[in-house]
């Protein structure tokens, strides 16, 4: 095969190995978050978050976050989730612009229905 067609499969392949292995190990630590406060912000759209939801979670659409992030506690751990992980990721970028140090992206909410 081309050298440049090689590469950037690596790249994806990599990206993906990345992305499973860190949510993976924070999905690990989720029991320990949730012991010591834990907030579980759901980063989806209302609409989405209507539909199914984890139990406890509070919906923040990515969109609100900014103007809303008053509502969440810094002392605390915060858990971010949505859809695929996406969302979630900008949403902890943002949180830990704005100083929050305990920020961790779960990915899927889905991932959360077995805590």
């Amino acid at each position: 095969m081309n050298e440049m067609i090689i590469y950037p499969i690596l790249v994806i392949v990599a990206f993906i190995f990345y992305k499973k292995y860190t949510q993976y190990k924070v999905l690990k630590l989720v029991p320990s978050l949730l012991e010591e406060g834990g907030q579980i912000i759901d980063v989806r759209t209302k609409g989405e978050f209507i539909e199914g939801n984890k139990e406890g979670s509070i919906n923040i659409p990515l969109g609100s976050l900014k103007s809303r992030i008053d509502e969440l506690d810094n002392s605390k751990p915060i858990i971010v989730c949505c859809a695929s992980g996406s969302r979630s990721a900008l949403a902890r970028r943002l949180l830990i612009t704005k100083g929050f140090e305990n920020v961790h992206n779960t990915g899927s909410w889905k991932s959360l229905l077995k805590f």
